[in-house]
């Protein structure tokens, strides 16, 4: 396994079970894989420059997430919702022939739509749209640093992002319990 399937691993574990109670981590996975993508694309450098470029792009967004909340949470999850969408779209096969960034000209429609679904999901329902953008990014991640076999793809990927959401969802429950109760 490489620098970067380790990292996508950790970032994934991270997002499927954390992602809503520390946001912060949300906001810094979507910078992390804004900057992953741009350095895959455009960066020709020795090996480790991309990852510590997208390192980089990661802390940037982790720091936009504490210091400008509202403007954090449109933007991760736009770039959330469209990496999602196009994540999707390249496993369900809708653009096979396509470059295999998210800046490539046949995931243009499948990053807006799903970038602009994100952005309103996560900005009008937040702990809800939270709770789901960051299982379904978390379980990406683990299964695309993985490399599971095909057709079990979709069942690894179903499976993480409902015990994502359950564990989540169990954890928000659990912190509007009352103290000492």
């Amino acid at each position: 396994m490489n620098q970067t399937a380790v990292v996508n691993l950790l970032l994934g574990i991270a997002l499927l079970l954390l992602g809503r109670r520390l946001f912060w981590i949300f906001v810094g996975v979507a910078g992390f894989v804004v900057g992953s993508e741009v350095a895959a694309q455009y960066v020709a450098g020795p090996q480790g420059t991309g990852l510590l470029i997208a390192l980089a792009a990661g802390i940037l967004g982790a720091v936009i997430a504490i210091f400008l909340q509202k403007a954090a949470i449109a933007i991760a999850g736009f770039v959330i919702g469209g990496y999602i969408a196009v994540e999707l779209s390249r496993a369900a096969a809708l653009f096979p022939t396509a470059s295999a960034g998210i800046h490539g000209t046949a995931f243009s429609v499948p990053y807006l739509i799903g970038g602009i679904v994100g952005a309103v999901l996560l900005f009008v329902f937040f702990d809800w749209g939270l709770i789901v953008l960051s299982s379904l990014s978390g379980a990406s991640l683990i299964v695309r640093a993985i490399h599971f076999q095909r057709p079990a793809l979709p069942l690894l990927f179903a499976i993480l992002v409902v015990a994502g959401i359950l564990v989540q969802a169990g954890i928000k429950h659990g912190s509007r319990a009352p103290a000492g109760g």
